[in-house]
Formats: structure tokens, C-alpha cells, sequence
């Protein structure tokens, strides 16, 4: 049998090249390529593993050889009809992730409250703090509301308890947190929370879950963080309650559309912590994360079903 032909999608192959070294089965001949380079020779691919960009109808129909596309935690860039139709599997990577996001989070929102990016600039410019009084709450005592109660939601809410909060959580498809976290409505959660954290998936009911409405039922010192998909919050709401002072502020590290244009608002507001998609980015999740990439495709060169896919039964069915 053929080697599997196995596209990473990246603009940063030699580092990819050297990370995923030795981690595929001897049955994979794993090639790095752009976007451009994957979407030209797309014939000859059987797998990919596309990362950020959209993988549309047309690019899974030119795949004929294409047998199985691997996301990431969700799969709202893959265009799952054309897929099945074409008799590929779609697989998502399972909680790898959990433990990098969810530090992440925590970071940016120390970072933001404590002003660290503004008292590095004045150190560094030669400077020193003319008063005490800056401002600064702690994490302890406060309420962390956790929106999305998965494995993602559960990490964050392991760190808060860390640091002496008091953890709520709005999961319509939580029925038991296995944790004691109280459960709320999450109009609840967003009047409650001096911290909030999304952990949704994107899809038609989360699009846009947190806008202009949602900024209003919040604390005027609560701190937002998203890093779970761009879409979940209006960015245009956003920038509005950041520059009123409707909220603290906000820790972002997904965005509607990606790159960040270069004249968002965001770009320019100093209650904004912004990050490049760079959640899941831990040595250890991408590790995590290649393994089990891996361990598909020795499924796909054994001629099983890839753990973790979406569209198994559509696929074995056509």
C-alpha cells in the first residue's frame, strides 16, 4: 500500500517539521504546506489536517483521494455535507487543550486587571508609580461565570477555585457538573459574574450569544474573556462597552474574522488584552494534539474509523 499522503496546513513548516518529528506512522508521508500549496495539489492528499482555514465545498469535492480532514476542538470551518458526500470523515481533537486554554485565560485576564502591559511600558521607559491606589481588584472572593461547563469550563473553573473564587456555570447540555459548581440561567451568570469565560462551540445558537444586550446585563467592572470562537461574541458590542466603561474590560484571543484587521478598534483600546488564537498553543497540548492526529491516521491506514468522528455513521452509511 501506498504511503498516505498527509497535509499539515502551516506557514511555519520548519517549525512544524522538526515539533511532529518521529510522531506519524511509518505509513504517512507528511507534507507541510500552505494553503495555497494544499489547495493546488488537493488530488493527491488523503488527509488533512487543515488547522484555521476554511475548508469549503469545493476543496473537499477537488479531494477525491480525501478520506479523512482532522480539526481541532470544533470543526464550524469545515463544510460537513460536502464532506460526507464525498465519504470523508470529519474527526475534532479531543481535550488536549483543556489545561492550555484555560491558563491562558487566567493570564490575560492577572495581566489586564493588574495593569502589567501599562507598568512594564512605564518601567521600562524609565519611570516608577506616583501612587498606590491603581485600581486593582483580586481574584480572590470574586465570581468567576463559566459559560460552557466542558472540559475546557471545568479546567478554567479548577483554576478560579485556586485562587479562592466562587465558580458559577451556564451549560444548557450540563445537567450535573460533577464538581459542585452551581448551575445558572445565564442571565444569572453574566448579572453575577466579576469574571466571565466562554467555552461554547460555535454554532447557529451561540453566534453572537454575548452582544449589546448581554454587555448591559454585566458588572461595569466585570472582565470578559473569549477563547473559544470569534463569532460567539459581537465584536462591534464589544468595542462600544470597552469604550463606555459598560465593562472592565476584556481578554480576547478569537475573533470574528482572522487575522484581526488591522483597523479594529480593539487594536487601539487599553482595556483590551488581545491575543493571536494562541490558546491552544502549550508545548504540551500540541503534543497532545499531533499524537492523537497521529493515532488517526494509523485508523485510516487500518481501515477503522478515526476516533472522534463527527460524521462516522454518514460516512459509513454512503
Amino acid at each position: 500500500m501506498p504511503a498516505l499522503k498527509v497535509s499539515l496546513v502551516t506557514n511555519a513548516k520548519e517549525e512544524t517539521a522538526a515539533f511532529t518529528e518521529g510522531v506519524f506512522p511509518s505509513g504517512c508521508e507528511v507534507l507541510f504546506q500552505t494553503e495555497d500549496e494544499l489547495r493546488a495539489g488537493i488530488a493527491d492528499i488523503d488527509i488533512m489536517v487543515p488547522g484555521h482555514i476554511t475548508v469549503d465545498g469545493d476543496l473537499i469535492r477537488q479531494g477525491s483521494k480525501l478520506k479523512l480532514i482532522h480539526a481541532g476542538t470544533g470543526y464550524n470551518n469545515v463544510d460537513l455535507d460536502a464532506a460526507n458526500a464525498n465519504g470523508t470523515y470529519v474527526a475534532v481533537t479531543p481535550n488536549v487543550a483543556a489545561q492550555s486554554v484555560a491558563e491562558l485565560v487566567f493570564s490575560s485576564l492577572a495581566a489586564l486587571k493588574n495593569q502589567i502591559r501599562h507598568w512594564d511600558n512605564v518601567l521600562k521607559n524609565g519611570g516608577w508609580k506616583s501612587s498606590d491606589f491603581i485600581g486593582v481588584p483580586e481574584f480572590k472572593g470574586k465570581t468567576l461565570g463559566v459559560v460552557g461547563y466542558g472540559n475546557i469550563g471545568k479546567c478554567a473553573g479548577a483554576i478560579g477555585r485556586g485562587f479562592g473564587m466562587t465558580v458559577i456555570a451556564h451549560d444548557p447540555y450540563c445537567k450535573d457538573t460533577g464538581d459542585g459548581t452551581q448551575l445558572v440561567d445565564l442571565d444569572d451568570l453574566l448579572v453575577q459574574a466579576d469574571f466571565i469565560t466562554l467555552h461554547v462551540l460555535l454554532t447557529a445558537e451561540t453566534k453572537g450569544l454575548i452582544s449589546t444586550k448581554q454587555f448591559e446585563m454585566m458588572k461595569d467592572t466585570a472582565f470578559l474573556a473569549n477563547a473559544c470562537r470569534g463569532p460567539v461574541v459581537d465584536e462591534a458590542a464589544l468595542a462600544v462597552a470597552l469604550k463606555s466603561g459598560q465593562i472592565g474590560g476584556a481578554s480576547i484571543d478569537v475573533y470574528e474574522k482572522e487575522p484581526l484587521a488591522a483597523d479594529s478598534e480593539l487594536r487601539n483600546l487599553d482595556n483590551a488584552m488581545l491575543t493571536p488564537h494562541i490558546a491552544y498553543c502549550s508545548d504540551e497540548a500540541l503534543l497532545g494534539r499531533y499524537a492523537f492526529f497521529a493515532d488517526n491516521c494509523q485508523k485510516i491506514i487500518d481501515g477503522e474509523v478515526p476516533n472522534m468522528a463527527v460524521n462516522a455513521d454518514a460516512v459509513s452509511k454512503g
